[in-house]
């Protein structure tokens, strides 16, 4: 009597469906780790624009660009020249390595640094008229969350939910009018929406 081996029907067909339940579960890993990303950045925006606005209700000048800074809040050696703009100069003492650390020195951010998920993406608080190119942003726009570097799908997915869908118009604004996964402007150079 011969005695072949083999799979049955059956066993190749659970052996099927366990394949597709894995490889199901990947790919919706990575959009369920994208989606984390894309609210994270959000989230940067959302906390940047709540503590911007305690500390302008607290002192009455935007972080950066308050006058007396050095005077009232604890490690602040310098202060801003209070004309309601943050130049480049004011901008590296809002947060992050190298400045004054306003918004962190008056307990209104965790960390003097704000970091996304993104190598090589720095965020900063400052003028519309730094990098944005032709962003047109509004005349009423003076101060912008600028995002550098960031990747093409993020960018466009932050820019749907938070404003129109597109770099070109609305408060979110890119320095590039679009832009393709993996093409010539991935990542995006600048994508920036208003402080306030």
């Amino acid at each position: 009597m011969r005695n072949d081996k083999g799979f049955t029907l059956v066993e190749i067909a659970v052996v099927l469906v366990i394949v597709s339940i894995l490889l199901t579960g990947i790919l919706k890993g990575g959009s369920i780790i994208r989606t984390v990303q894309v609210n994270d950045a959000i989230t940067i925006v959302d906390d940047l624009r709540a503590a911007t606005t305690i500390f302008k209700d607290r002192y009455h000048y935007l972080p950066g660009d308050w006058i007396f800074a050095a005077n009232e809040i604890p490690n602040v050696t310098t202060g801003g020249n209070g004309d309601g703009v943050i130049s480049v100069a004011e901008s590296a003492d809002v947060f992050g390595a190298g400045g004054q650390n306003h918004l962190f020195n008056a307990g209104l951010i965790k960390s003097p640094n704000v970091n996304t998920w993104f190598g090589g993406t720095t965020v900063a608080v400052l003028s519309t008229t730094v990098n944005m190119g032709g962003a047109g942003f509004s005349t009423n726009v003076v101060n912008i969350i600028q995002f550098t570097n960031i990747p093409c799908d993020v960018c466009m997915e932050m820019d749907a939910k938070m404003d129109d869908g597109s770099l070109a118009t609305g408060n979110g604004r890119a320095s590039v009018a679009g832009c393709t996964p993996g093409g010539a402007n991935d990542p995006v150079p600048f994508y920036a929406v208003p402080l306030q």
